[in-house]
């Protein structure tokens, strides 16, 4: 608990400083997560699968990232994105048939392509949340909403779990996740979303804040459900121990990666201008 708390310490406020900053702080910081996040992620292999090229994921992961910054609105980000996937699908798929010798070849193909979309493409949905149009505010605050809301989601899920829960709710994925734990992290969520919104001043009627921290309350627990079921095909504890008293860089991502996008499709589309 003791290096937890001094981790939190020390990540806490450089992550907040380069939230604050925006580019290209958290341009670098976000970069830095996603490349040891494949890192992880390919690591992450279940028994038989033939080791996967980190270099080639790496590349991928940091041009999905750099694209996304270049990206000015949804529409030049998604076509940004859906090239650099293409084409990273094709040379990832060039590099399987000409070297992959493992003995679960669809399997793993399935880990080369899900990498970078899991641990790039997600995560670069961070820095178009920042530079959502509307002032240079607006997607700081929004970021910021995201982050706060989904930990959260994961406060009161671990809490209410650990005082009352008694119904497992994915015991195959995660022993000790409970149906009462869920209910808890996704009042916590509302109610956080209603709470940060009026201290951010996001500038939306209450009722939109109270669906957008649901989402995120239901969309961030299948997050962590999604990584507990890559670390039980992995027969891993944790994704990695990149960071001290918390595991790997995926361990602290795998909520945040499914709230990002829905944070920013619910603004950019459903409720944005």
């Amino acid at each position: 608990m003791r290096l937890r708390l001094l981790t939190a310490t020390v990540g806490i406020p450089i992550l907040v400083g380069a939230i604050w900053l925006g580019a290209p702080w958290l341009t670098i910081v976000v970069v830095v997560a996603g490349a040891v996040g494949i890192w992880e992620f390919y690591r992450l292999l279940p028994p038989r699968v033939a080791p996967l090229p980190i270099a080639l994921g790496i590349a991928w992961v940091v041009a999905i990232l750099l694209g996304a910054q270049a990206s000015s609105g949804l529409r030049d980000f998604l076509t940004i994105s859906g090239v650099i996937l293409a084409a990273g699908a094709f040379a990832a798929t060039l590099w399987f048939i000409a070297f992959y010798r493992g003995e679960r070849p669809l399997l793993g193909y399935v880990y080369l392509l899900l990498g970078p979309l899991y641990a790039g493409f997600l995560l670069s949905h961070a820095l178009v949340l920042w530079e959502l149009p509307g002032g240079d505010d607006l997607g700081r605050n929004w970021l910021l909403f995201a982050l706060l809301v989904t930990f959260a989601t994961d406060t009161g899920a671990f809490g209410v779990g650990r005082l009352m829960g008694t119904t497992p709710m994915a015991p195959s994925m995660s022993p000790n996740k409970t149906w009462e734990g869920a209910a808890g992290g996704f009042a916590a969520a509302v109610i956080a979303g209603i709470i940060v919104g009026i201290v951010l001043d996001l500038g939306v009627p209450g009722w939109q804040r109270v669906v957008i921290g649901a989402t995120v309350g239901a969309i961030s627990q299948m997050g962590d459900l999604f990584e507990s079921k890559l670390k039980r095909l992995s027969h891993a504890k944790d994704a990695g121990s990149t960071i001290p008293g918390h595991g790997g860089i995926l361990d602290r991502l795998d909520s945040i990666l499914f709230s990002l996008p829905a944070v920013y499709y619910l603004m950019g589309t459903v409720f944005g201008p």
